[in-house]
């Protein structure tokens, strides 16, 4: 059960920090730190009408962030996310006896997810960002993807790993293969082909200076 646990004058106070910078990157950065600081202390927790600008557009959206202890879970954490025009909901599964030791890659897989759903934020907010959206072919996860809505969400969430903890973007990517090679039907086969639409949109968005410099 979600516990909104944090006082109203700390809630405002983030409000205020958030409110006052502009860029994604400062947006992210608070959010992440935030996360982990309440995920230490083993606290859910809510923040509502989170703001950015973006030129002359905005958006607002309410971060709903939960942590759910499980003795048995088969890896020392999970994180599941989604994010829509005005919510992001992540939700952190983790095995206690696996902490602190498994703390710093949790706060790397914190830094992806948050620059992964603030991607798919921006895009349903701005209007520069917008672009003719694709079925998910839900149950097709190759689809799912290469899908033009989730190529440059991944990519964004994978060049923050790959920067947080100082390795190539193509490392990154086969760190993420690794821990989700379960998904794919035919992982041999599909993998080389995702990896290359990924990098091949990195690549492109670092000519055009619309992502973080990688490696």
């Amino acid at each position: 059960m979600r516990k909104n646990l944090i006082i109203e004058n700390l809630i405002s106070k983030i409000k205020r920090q958030l409110i006052s910078e502009r860029k994604t990157d400062e947006l992210s950065m608070r959010i992440s730190r935030f996360i982990v600081k309440q995920f230490k202390k083993k606290e859910d927790f809510v923040l509502e009408n989170i703001y950015f600008e973006r030129g002359d557009e905005y958006a607002s959206f309410d971060l709903k962030c939960s942590f759910v202890e499980d003795e048995g879970f088969n890896e020392p954490f999970s994180i599941s996310a989604e994010a829509d025009m005005q919510e992001m909901e992540i939700e952190i599964t983790y095995r206690p006896k696996d902490f602190p030791k498994s703390m710093t890659d949790l706060v790397a897989e914190v830094k992806e997810t948050v620059e992964h759903e603030l991607e798919h934020i921006e895009q349903q907010n701005f209007e520069d960002m917008g672009f003719e959206r694709q079925d998910h072919h839900e149950g097709d996860n190759f689809k799912y993807l290469t899908s033009n809505e989730e190529v440059p969400a991944y990519v964004r969430g994978l060049i923050k790993r790959a920067n947080t903890k100082k390795i190539s973007l193509s490392d990154a990517m086969n760190q993420w293969f690794k821990e989700n090679k379960r998904k794919f039907e035919n992982p041999i086969e599909e993998w080389p082909k995702v990896k290359r639409i990924w990098m091949d949109h990195a690549k492109e968005m670092r000519e055009k200076e619309k992502v973080k410099k990688f490696k």
